[in-house]
């Protein structure tokens, strides 16, 4: 969801090659913008009864840009996707979605600059749509424990302080966008996209 959000910046690329491809060979215009939001919507499934197949909607779920998997990142394997070096070359980020912070060690060999997004107090977010997503999912002390990002490092994104409210959660994601440096923040295209996925949760 929040990689969706950064995503929408001309800064950084959404989680498809085809996308990726895409944006590196587009001028940034308004037409960049409206594409990104397309596409993130279409991310969403249609509707709550849906929500077990959300993988199947899930942008990056088979070709994330960086082309790899976490295995691979262990070996330090050579990234084969051309594109993550166009990236690299025209200044513009990508995004790792990583469940456990002993993981994402391995990623610093590959991106020394790379910045963390944690998202912290999320229990009843995750205890409303984790059952929709899987229901042999629970949420338990696992949850908030195991793997969680330390305290203070990167930027923290307070889930249950904002999720149901769109002027909160529009609010965080500039702040994101600041702490990024991103400088093409849009309120409109947040808002729409999270109205969008709040409203099957």
């Amino acid at each position: 969801m929040l990689q969706n959000c950064v995503g929408l910046s001309r800064h950084c690329v959404l989680n498809k090659r085809d996308y990726v491809a895409w944006q590196l060979n587009h001028p940034v215009d308004n037409d960049l913008y409206n594409h990104k939001l397309e596409w993130v919507l279409a991310s969403v499934p249609p509707d709550t009864n849906s929500m077990e197949n959300w993988l199947s909607f899930e942008l990056g779920k088979d070709d994330e840009p960086h082309g790899i998997n976490l295995f691979d990142f262990r070996k330090h394997v050579p990234i084969t996707n051309p594109d993550t070096y166009k990236l690299a070359q025209a200044g513009l980020w990508c995004t790792v979605s990583v469940h456990n912070f002993d993981d994402s060690v391995y990623y610093k060999r590959y991106w020394p600059t790379l910045r963390y997004v944690s998202l912290i107090n999320n229990e009843n977010f995750a205890k409303i749509a984790l059952p929709k997503k899987n229901k042999d999912i629970t949420f338990d002390t696992t949850w908030s424990t195991l793997g969680i990002t330390p305290r203070g490092v990167g930027f923290e994104f307070d889930v249950d302080d904002c999720i149901y409210n769109t002027e909160k959660f529009v609010q965080q994601v500039d702040q994101l966008y600041k702490w990024l440096n991103f400088d093409d923040f849009n309120a409109d295209l947040v808002a729409d996209y999270h109205r969008r996925y709040i409203e099957i949760h």
